[in-house]
């Protein structure tokens, strides 16, 4: 079997799954029940501004096992819940930060190639896996986002076609769609994480925060010092 195959076959990487395209007004316990048809969930966050409480439209679930969240990409990606397609990825790999600091024009790499590869539903043709995998690895998340917009805008008519007659189109499109929602899973978690700093920092004085510090004899003298978070 090629490395690359077996690699994908193999591959275990996330407990986490990313449930994006979420229906603003679904209610919690139905975005949770949907998500658990798969398997129970032992953690479920459903994003809310924490000022307003709005929904941002995604969630993060963390089944028992890879095992589970792999099927949870492959069987909930697409279920319609009231009014939209639901979009899941894996979410919480390793170098996620590391991703997100390439840019949209940096390649994707054979790290997450492989990831999207083993969430594909066509297991029977693994020599086109193995060779769209190596292609796709290359490239970057707006060369990505191009070719799909190319696709769905042909029509879903002759994007039939197209899939018919050009070999292995079909497995690249899904690992394209595969690959740009482990992209917003990234951008969504790293989202999360800046406004939990944020939310730890005291809100800025626009003079600076005036600290007293007593000096020896007891005399207090006004220090002004400027407070960030990183």
């Amino acid at each position: 079997m090629d490395s690359i195959a077996a690699a994908a076959g193999n591959c275990r990487c996330s407990r986490v799954v990313y449930v994006g395209n979420i229906p603003f007004k679904a209610e919690e316990k139905e975005v949770r029940d949907a998500c658990e048809l798969i398997g129970p969930a032992l953690s479920f966050n459903l994003a809310a501004d924490a000022d307003t409480g709005k929904r941002k439209g995604y969630a993060f679930v963390e089944y028992a096992d890879d095992a589970t969240a792999q099927s949870a990409c492959r069987n909930m990606h697409g279920h319609r819940l009231l009014d939209r397609e639901l979009r899941v990825g894996l979410a919480e790999r390793a170098g996620a930060a590391r991703r997100r600091r390439r840019g949209d024009h940096e390649p994707v790499g054979m790290e997450d190639a492989i990831h999207a590869a083993s969430l594909v539903n066509d297991r029977g043709r693994l020599a086109v896996v193995s060779s769209v995998t190596r292609h796709l690895a290359g490239a970057s998340r707006h060369e990505l986002r191009e070719a799909l917009d190319t696709f769905k805008n042909c029509g879903p008519e002759n994007c039939k076609v197209l899939t018919e007659y050009v070999p292995g189109l079909d497995i690249a499109m899904e690992m394209v769609q595969r690959l740009l929602d482990m992209a917003a899973a990234d951008d969504a978690a790293g989202e999360a994480k800046r406004k939990k700093r944020a939310s730890a920092c005291p809100p800025p004085d626009d003079h600076g925060a005036k600290l007293m510090k007593l000096e020896d004899g007891g005399k207090a003298t006004p220090v002004f010092a400027g407070v960030a978070c990183v």
